[in-house]
C-alpha cells in the first residue's frame, strides 16, 4: 500500500499532468491540434503497454518493487520538469514558439517569426492605404454628385 501511494503521489504533481499540459504548450499554433494528437496517442499508446505488462512484471519484481520503482521514475520525471522546464505563467499561447527559440537559441526560427511579423506588417499597410484611398474616393464622388452617402 505504501508503495501505491508513493507513485500516486508522485504522478499525480509530475508525469500524469505534465503528459498533457506540457504538449500543449510547447507546440506551434499552427501543428498544435496534430501535434496534441500524436501525443495523446502516444500516451494512450504507453499506458497500453504498462496495463498490458503490468502483472508479468509484478509477479516478477513483487507488487512492492514494482510500485517503488515506478515511484522513482515518477520522481524523475518530476525533478527532470521542475529543472528544465522553463515556466510559462503570464504568456500567450501564441508567443510560446517565439519564448522557447529565444530560450534555446533557435536562430531559424526567430528569422521566420520575424519576416512572418513583416510581412504581416506589410499587409496590414497596404490595406490601411487601400481603404484610405476607397473613403476619400467615396467622399470626392459624394462632392461632385452633391450627395452624402
Amino acid at each position: 500500500v505504501f508503495g501505491l501511494a508513493l507513485y500516486l503521489a508522485f504522478f499525480s504533481v509530475g508525469m500524469g499532468p505534465g503528459a498533457w499540459l506540457i504538449p500543449s504548450e510547447v507546440f506551434p499554433t499552427l501543428i498544435r491540434a496534430k501535434a496534441m494528437s500524436v501525443a495523446a496517442f502516444m500516451n494512450r499508446a504507453t499506458a497500453t503497454v504498462m496495463s498490458s505488462t503490468f502483472l508479468s512484471v509484478a509477479n516478477a519484481m513483487s507488487w512492492f518493487g514494482f510500485f517503488i520503482m515506478m515511484s522513482i521514475v515518477c520522481l524523475i520525471i518530476l525533478l527532470w520538469v521542475y529543472t528544465y522546464l522553463p515556466e510559462t505563467k503570464g504568456r500567450a499561447l501564441e508567443d510560446m514558439s517565439q519564448y522557447f527559440a529565444e530560450i534555446t537559441g533557435d536562430e531559424s526560427l526567430l528569422e521566420a517569426e520575424k519576416m512572418l511579423h513583416k510581412n504581416d506588417y506589410d499587409s496590414t499597410s497596404r490595406e490601411e492605404s487601400t481603404i484610405g484611398f476607397e473613403s476619400t474616393a467615396q467622399s470626392s464622388s459624394a462632392e461632385v454628385d452633391g450627395t452624402l452617402t
